[in-house]
């Protein structure tokens, strides 16, 4: 009998093996399918208007007291139907901050649901700045993308490319300014799948690894309109879009430096923290992200810059903040130093992501500027 049993029992321990493994590949199917609709996915604004104003008198703006409220800098408040700038804070209460306030755009109410905005100016450079500017079209390969042109008198121009978002070319107004008085033309381009920008084939972003393909038409539209070389700032995942240029193009010996704001630098180690965070249990979260190559194209060690660190042979102003929750500091502060002499970085300790500008203007300005005049000189 005990013969009888054992393949029996062989049997039910195989169907248990079995089922298991099916489980754990339909999790780990799921898990991708989740990382494409959170990463790869283009998405736009999500509309969300969290904070009521309880009042707007006098240049002075009443706000409920929330950790985003009540941060220092200069950010953007926007509502439905206005747009201010708010900046110096003149009290903070048990549950209000008051906060100085200039208007930018359309008025900004008593009772009016409004968010907070990075970005910190609406609209083009003309109605931000008073920079006139030229609508430029990219002919990529699969189409065009538009892009903002503002001229000025060098012949090295610096091209701007945003961080995640579709309608993203207001990342640029924050630094366009500083940048136009020195000189320096500015293009700040759409890629494929931003509003404006011809979409990709299978509507996905794959974070320069087709991207990239954008920035070399920009660089050769600029060539064709007079540009002589090229400062290339990259933002968040713009970085990593620039990183996979300076790594995939023929020729780059048109790029003088480039500038990185809060660079993502391993989408894979992203993700990886972000399934841990909700909960997904490790070996599912390693085998979606293996589906996710496997089925979409992501090549994760492609994107890994930490890795790639003795490909770039160009100067990079890496400007990171201790808080930022995409790219871990030290993930920051290791790719630092596999750059070596190429490297100059300057960390925002309050900085989270993307929003380095926003906490100190005064100092992200003057080091943007001084790095450009130890690589491009005076005019």
């Amino acid at each position: 009998m005990d013969f009888r049993i054992a393949p029996l029992v062989t049997r039910v321990l195989l169907i248990i093996a079995a089922t298991l493994l099916l489980v754990f590949v339909v999790l780990g199917w799921m898990h991708s399918n989740a990382i494409r609709e959170e990463f790869l996915i283009p998405t736009g604004d999500a509309g969300e208007y969290p904070l009521t104003v309880q009042s707007n008198d006098a240049g002075r703006v009443v706000l409920p007291r929330t950790a985003e409220s009540e941060r220092p800098g200069v950010w953007g408040l926007e509502s439905e139907d206005g747009y201010a700038q708010v900046s110096t804070i003149v009290r903070i209460d048990d549950d209000v901050v008051v906060r100085g306030i200039t208007e930018a755009d359309g008025v900004v109410s008593q009772d009016d649901a409004v968010r907070f905005d990075v970005d910190a100016f609406p609209g083009d450079p003309l109605t931000a700045h008073g920079l006139g500017f030229e609508d430029f079209a990219i002919p990529s390969d699969i189409g065009p993308h538009t892009a903002w042109f503002v001229d000025g008198r060098r012949a090295t121009w610096v091209i701007f490319v945003h961080d995640t978002g579709t309608d993203e070319l207001g990342q640029s107004l924050r630094l366009m300014p500083r940048l136009v008085e020195q000189g320096f033309p500015v293009l700040s381009m759409t890629y494929r799948g931003d509003v404006g920008a011809t979409p990709s084939e299978d509507g996905m972003r794959m974070w320069g690894l087709t991207e990239w393909k954008d920035l070399d038409a920009a660089i050769g539209a600029a060539q064709r309109k007079g540009a002589k070389d090229f400062v290339i700032v990259g933002s968040g995942s713009g970085a990593s879009l620039v990183s996979s240029y300076l790594h995939e193009a023929d020729d780059i010996s048109a790029v003088r430096a480039v500038i990185y704001d809060s660079p993502v630098l391993d989408l894979e180690g992203v993700t990886a923290r972000w399934a841990s965070e909700s909960g997904t249990p490790g070996p599912i979260s390693w085998l979606g992200r293996h589906l996710t190559r496997l089925r979409f194209g992501m090549e994760w060690s492609e994107l890994d810059q930490i890795e790639r660190a003795e490909e770039f042979d160009v100067p990079v102003l890496l400007l990171i903040g201790d808080s930022d929750p995409v790219t871990p500091i030290d993930e920051y502060l290791t790719f630092a130093e596999a750059l070596g002499r190429l490297v100059v970085v300057e960390r925002f300790v309050q900085g989270r992501h993307g929003d380095l500008w926003n906490i100190d203007v005064d100092r992200y300005l003057n080091t943007v500027e001084e790095f450009l005049l130890e690589i491009v000189g005076p005019e």
